[in-house]
């Protein structure tokens, strides 16, 4: 794991002038920024993409698929399916658009004018996955018309097949700058990886097998490609993108973060905590810990809790997450049980490493992998029931994908869930969309909404349908 150094870069600093365009020359103050390096802006853009994949955009769909559930405060509604159009709105503002996008869109910028593809490909990559992660949350999306700034304040919404489309197509470019890379390599302002160009290649190809096989439902020849992907991917949990997050409380990990703001107002799910009991699963006592009446996953005192310490490192995609896609994609491509079988074993045994299990787990590993006797929709659903355990902590958001695309694991909606946002009562499909959105580019919102079908929270998303 490496253990590289996280930098906080201050947004409104950085873009306050590079962001606008003076309107004369006079207008110039030689006591603002102007100009920013890309060993400056690049660390700017990880740090936001990681704190992204551990804040609210991951928490939610952990309480969606009953990992957590709300135990006091906005936590209670969000269980109730209550997660009205304000629960993203800081998200998409400055998370999001006026966050990592908007970084990267600079970083791509200035690194052509420099003729710099070691940044501009990745740049790419942390924007396409910053846009893979948000279209899966909301469907259509502003993708062609986005980052236009004072030219375009009110964007057009792309479906959500163009805007898969446009960051394949992202991942793609990447490859080829990466394959030749030019330029000053980023070193220490690749917080991810030092500068390798090897290693990121690999994300870029990890994501790919995510994205293609997210959109399977839709085109089942992606599985093929998935494998391909896979095999194009990291080999080993070392090799993953870890990001390592600080022990302060400016620069720590925000689920560890949330636990001390918010304590006691998020707690572990104590259905999920007894499935992990009656499986007597190896990795429980990492995820959580019984306190008083309640299973909490905040401790800082308990250094066994591995994704909630405030220096807790999160991966941006895991290998565990791709031997789970591998297995899956076997499956949907014709191969024996054996084959399947091997990958899944791998998928639950690269989870128990990346956690820091050392004793031998060897039986468990072999009994929740074991496809004797299973067929058919059988084994589809053992994989991705043991993915659900095995993404606890950092891929929220993968265990809700695989909810929707599949329909496992098999959970039963809260029965106080129904509402105005969710009519069905069932588990929710998608997020609304944020207010501040619907308060300033309202005719181009409700267009997206009507090519939909509609956008409340148990309208699927179109990959998904």
């Amino acid at each position: 794991m490496k253990k590289l150094k996280y930098i906080f870069l201050t947004l409104s600093v950085l873009f306050a002038a590079s962001a606008c365009e003076d309107i004369t020359d006079v207008n110039v103050d030689p006591t603002r920024l102007t100009d920013v390096n890309l060993n400056l802006l690049l660390p700017d853009a990880l740090s936001q993409t990681a704190y992204n994949q551990s804040a609210n955009p991951a928490r939610m769909p952990a309480i969606i698929m009953q990992h957590f559930t709300g135990f006091d405060a906005q936590q209670v509604q969000y269980s109730d399916y209550i997660i009205a159009e304000d629960a993203f709105n800081n998200f998409w503002n400055t998370g999001l658009y006026s966050g990592v996008l908007r970084a990267c869109q600079v970083i791509i910028e200035k690194a052509q004018e420099e003729g710099n593809t070691y940044y501009e490909g990745i740049a790419k990559i942390i924007m396409a996955e910053g846009y893979g992660m948000s279209t899966m949350m909301f469907g259509d999306m502003p993708f062609s018309e986005a980052l236009q700034g004072q030219e375009n304040l009110k964007p057009a919404y792309d479906s959500q097949e163009q805007v898969i489309n446009g960051l394949l197509a992202m991942l793609n470019d990447a490859i080829g700058l990466l394959n030749s890379p030019s330029g000053v390599n980023p070193s220490s302002a690749d917080l991810y990886y030092g500068g390798d160009p090897e290693a990121w290649l690999k994300v870029a190809h990890a994501l790919k097998a995510r994205y293609l096989a997210q959109t399977a439902k839709r085109n089942s020849g992606n599985w093929s490609e998935v494998l391909k992907e896979v095999s194009e991917s990291f080999q080993s949990v070392d090799e993953q993108p870890w990001f390592q997050f600080e022990g302060n409380q400016i620069a720590n990990n925000p689920l560890a973060k949330f636990g001390i703001e918010r304590p006691n107002t998020l707690i572990v799910d104590e259905g999920f905590a007894q499935k992990m009991t009656d499986r007597a699963d190896p990795r429980q006592d990492y995820y959580m810990e019984f306190s008083g009446s309640q299973w909490t996953f905040y401790n800082g005192s308990n250094p066994n809790l591995v994704w909630t310490q405030s220096s807790s490192a999160t991966p941006l995609i895991s290998y565990v997450e791709l031997k789970f896609l591998e297995a899956e994609a076997l499956y949907q491509t014709g191969a024996g049980n054996g084959e399947i079988q091997a990958a899944l074993s791998e998928a639950i045994q690269a989870s128990m490493d990346q956690v820091g299990i050392s004793d031998d787990v060897s039986a468990f590993v072999a009994e929740r992998s074991d496809l004797s006797g299973l067929s058919g929709e059988e084994v589809l659903e053992r994989i991705i029931e043991e993915a659900y355990f095995a993404y606890f902590g950092y891929a929220w958001q993968q265990v809700w994908h695989n909810y929707r695309r599949t329909g496992y694991p098999d959970l039963s909606p809260n029965p106080d869930g129904t509402n105005g946002l969710n009519p069905s009562g069932g588990i929710p499909q998608r997020f609304l969309y944020p207010v501040g959105e619907v308060q300033t580019n309202l005719e181009n919102v409700q267009a997206a909404k009507d090519r939909q079908g509609g956008a409340l929270l148990d309208d699927p998303v179109w990959a998904f349908e």
